[in-house]
């Protein structure tokens, strides 16, 4: 393992880790999003919630919904209800203990209410202003594990950067240590 060539190997070993991490983000990132149910409001959406769990409602300050873009700071005064379609009971819609954000692809959102469904089915949301206004509009994305597939997408990809450079410094140095001691052993 003295030979230089080793040194390509490394080189090519560190882009592969970085090709790798890159394709991870492009492929993984389409379905983390995939995930949220974006909703014009004022006005509703019926959600087919495939399990029961924690629903969170992020409030897309930017965003863009059948190829129109929406900015907005805030949701003042937006009142938010989700109810069962089957049995028409109201789902209590609270803050989330903590506040998680995102901001990629043109979209950038924050979770401002979260719901806890018991049994998945389909769910109609509704969102208004308390004075009936219609404006401004805004958009409201629906998910539920978006943050942790978020963050695993992206522990991932540096996960493999740091793994393909490790590898890729590992075989630098010991090709330098092989090299040196045949240098003094008078091999090259």
């Amino acid at each position: 393992m003295t030979s230089r060539g080793w040194y390509v190997v490394a080189a090519l070993i560190g882009i592969a880790g970085i090709a790798g991490a890159v394709w991870v983000v492009i492929t993984h990132l389409g379905s983390v999003t995939a995930g949220l149910t974006q909703i014009v409001v004022p006005g509703g959406a019926d959600l087919d919630l495939k399990q029961a769990g924690t629903y969170t409602i992020y409030h897309e300050r930017t965003s863009t919904v059948a190829g129109r873009i929406y900015q907005s700071s805030g949701i003042s005064g937006l009142r938010v209800t989700v109810k069962s379609a089957d049995s028409g009971q109201q789902i209590a819609v609270r803050r989330p203990a903590g506040t998680s954000q995102y901001n990629f692809g043109g979209r950038s959102g924050f979770s401002a209410l979260v719901f806890d469904v018991d049994t998945p089915g389909l769910y109609r949301l509704e969102a208004a202003y308390d004075d009936g206004r219609r404006q401004p509009q805004t958009v409201l994305a629906v998910g539920t594990g978006f943050v942790g597939g978020l963050l695993t997408t992206i522990f991932l990809a540096i996960g493999l950067v740091f793994a393909g450079l490790a590898i890729a410094v590992a075989i630098v140095v010991v090709v330098l240590l092989r090299r040196r001691r045949a240098r003094f052993a008078g091999q090259v």
